[in-house]
């Protein structure tokens, strides 16, 4: 691509979505995804009845304490009410759980809440005990200054009775599940360090505390081109980056390519029962072997796809990724790199747009163009903010987001901001 500024990145907007299906002694518990689709499965839902009798009961009001009192600990900074709710005689659980303590601490809670899934089954790999039971945890998480509403974070907890007290005895039965196990909450992976600024967390390691300081100090650069394209910003925004592999998902791919970083997307629970979820934001997580590396282009690129992530699913990858080059491109122009940016554009005019025949969409966006899917989506965007203006395309994303992600709803937005059409505006920006 040319110019020797900085070498191309490819990153990568993930549509975060949880699934939570384990098989325990050929028993499958189903649940729901948060954007609602079920998740299938041939084996029937495992869901433990009604309690029948007072020692069903006697557990599960015991559960419920032990969890509200664990979130209040964690919350008000009592080591001890934590570990209390812990078996003593489980050691390695008890380490494990003091570290995660401490790093909640540090990370900065405005709230923490657990609840258990109303399903539960006996402990799969019985290790503790005749009468110890897994149960599906909700950990909702709210970090100070970052989120405006708590995050849903999966966790899976086997409780038992011990001295006529029900304790949390294990936190690894869920591990197995097929989304679970791939990768880790920061709090979850060893010792950290946390870089607060004003809207801005950075989570590394206790030994780069100067490259979390060099992260804070990029995204404060990157924040103002975000919000100068796209009119939205996050209250506050997370972001990790740290050696562990576990940090970050091997799936997480960009046309065949480890990605260097992506904006994972935050959901949070609307209605009481946790049936029902809404994207509030996004965690940028930065590829370890990229955290040293990883600069204000590659952060204004993430954050953009964390301030439109909450509009909706709609929008296709074009414009999803075509608007977040655009504004990381506009930074690069500020910046002074006019050079290497013309030398970009030069060599997308010569070697991406002569195969453009249609808007580059999911189906399409590598196999078509390969690794310039993202400068070819950059000089659409970059057409239509010069032809109609900043304004008239972040409606147009807006529309299109909360649309059905179809060949119709496309043309009837085009038709409706723009007066265009699909091979019209391919025509348009090959010219």
């Amino acid at each position: 691509m040319g110019g020797d500024f900085r070498t191309r990145r490819r990153v990568l907007w993930m549509a975060g979505v949880v699934v939570l299906a384990v098989a325990v002694s050929a028993v499958t518990w189903v649940v729901r995804r948060p954007d609602e689709r079920p998740v299938t499965s041939s084996a029937p839902a495992a869901v433990s009845p009604a309690p029948v009798d007072d020692t069903e009961a006697r557990m599960l009001a015991q559960v419920d304490a032990l969890l509200k009192a664990r979130a209040a600990a964690v919350v008000a900074g009592q080591l001890p009410a934590f570990l209390g709710q812990l078996d003593p005689r489980n050691a390695k659980l008890r380490a494990r759980h003091q570290l995660q303590y401490a790093n909640l601490r540090k990370i900065g809670l405005r709230s923490l809440t657990y609840r258990r899934e109303a399903g539960w089954v006996p402990e799969p790999q019985a290790q503790h005990g005749a009468k110890a039971y897994a149960f599906r945890i909700m950990m909702l998480v709210q970090v100070n200054g970052i989120d405006t509403s708590a995050r849903y974070v999966p966790a899976g907890f086997t409780f038992a009775e011990r001295n006529g007290r029900w304790l949390l005895v294990d936190d690894d039965d869920l591990a197995a599940e097929a989304d679970r196990g791939k990768t880790r909450e920061p709090w979850d992976l060893g010792p950290l360090e946390v870089v607060r600024g004003p809207g801005v967390l950075v989570i590394v390691p206790p030994s780069e505390r100067a490259n979390g300081r060099r992260l804070l100090r990029e995204a404060r650069i990157a924040t103002p081109a975000v919000r100068a394209a796209t009119r939205r910003a996050q209250a506050g925004i997370l972001i990790v980056a740290l050696g562990d592999g576990r940090s970050f998902d091997a799936e997480w791919q960009t046309g065949g390519h480890p990605a260097a970083a992506v904006a994972v997307q935050n959901y949070a629970p609307i209605n009481p029962e946790a049936t029902q979820f809404k994207v509030t934001g996004s965690r940028i997580v930065i590829h370890p072997s990229e955290r040293s590396d990883a600069d204000r282009f590659l952060l204004a690129h993430e954050f953009t796809h964390a301030a439109m992530s909450p509009l909706g699913h709609g929008a296709p990858t074009w414009l999803v990724e075509g608007f977040a080059e655009y504004v990381e491109m506009e930074l690069t122009a500020a910046e002074g790199h006019t050079e290497w940016l013309a030398d970009y554009r030069r060599s997308i005019r010569r070697e991406g747009l002569p195969k453009l025949k249609v808007l580059p969409i999911d189906g399409v966006f590598h196999g078509d163009y390969d690794e310039q899917s993202y400068g070819v989506s950059w000089l659409i965007v970059e057409h239509l903010v010069t032809k109609y203006g900043l304004p008239r395309v972040n409606a147009f994303y807006a529309d299109l987001a909360k649309s059905p992600d179809d060949p119709a709803a496309r043309d009837r937005a085009l038709a409706k901001h723009f007066k265009t059409t699909d091979a019209a505006l391919a025509a348009a920006v090959k010219n």
